[in-house]
């Protein structure tokens, strides 16, 4: 087992691998997400941090149009910060086009990946270990993408779209299956931990989401919180907590 892990540490490293983190200074539903306190630091901190305890990792890169959080991810020790156009720090602005204003910024700087992976800061309790995976995945499978997946809390069949009156007619029509929930097969929901792709790939097909090549990295639940609400501040740093807890 120790030579087939230091032949994937040695393929990615002769390779290269970005680590991104795209963070915002501006958000409508919980202003200031990325510098808010989870336990006693800042949300953006959590993601650096894991992100620089990755054995493939070459370089840890935050994308940003705000002072602020430049100023603290240079405290942290990243690589580089990129200064994200105004254009680009949009609530309609795409990830994958933050990304690929990244690496050709890195670019012009000589500065070249083979694989990019994004790790939003918005998923604190994602690890090095599940980043780490997740490059070993795309290793052993030769994918082009990795994307991470959690499990659904409740059957996709349970869930559906209402109309603005709040009348069920289309959420019945696309139920596909009754109440009783007795098929076996698990269904998986994109957790918004980690997108890695390979570079060209995602430079040619612009989306983390091409076909075909893509695999999942499946995350349990409790890795999976993405902070959006006030709620998901407290239930993340309860999570945070009760993990420090188990290994000490």
């Amino acid at each position: 087992m120790r030579w087939f892990l230091l032949a994937i540490h040695s393929v990615f490293k002769n390779k290269q691998v970005l680590g991104l983190i795209p963070a915002r200074g501006a958000s409508k539903r919980l202003p200031r997400k990325n510098l808010r306190q989870i336990n006693g630091k800042p949300l953006i901190y959590w993601s650096i941090a894991e992100a620089q305890e990755s054995k493939y990792v070459d370089s840890v890169v935050v994308s940003t149009e705000d002072i602020e959080i430049k100023q603290h991810s240079y405290k942290q020790g990243v690589d580089c910060v990129i200064d994200r156009p105004p254009s680009l720090a949009q609530d309609e602005s795409r990830s994958v086009d933050v990304v690929l204003h990244a690496v050709d910024v890195l670019a012009k700087q000589g500065e070249k990946y083979e694989y990019v992976m994004l790790l939003q800061p918005t998923s604190p309790l994602r690890t090095s270990k599940h980043i780490d995976s997740a490059l070993e995945l795309m290793w052993a499978k030769n994918a082009t993408v990795v994307v991470s997946v959690c499990e659904t809390e409740h059957p996709i069949g349970w869930m559906g779209y209402l109309s603005k009156d709040l009348m069920m007619d289309e959420f019945l029509d696309n139920l596909t299956t009754d109440l009783s929930n007795d098929d076996d097969r698990a269904s998986y929901q994109i957790n918004g931990a980690i997108y890695l792709a390979k570079t060209s790939t995602l430079i040619t097909e612009k989306t983390f989401f091409p076909t075909p090549g893509a695999y999942a990295h499946i995350m349990e639940r409790s890795d999976s919180i993405d902070i959006d609400t006030e709620l998901d501040l407290d239930y993340a740093s309860y999570l945070m907590t009760r993990r420090a807890r188990k290994f000490t």
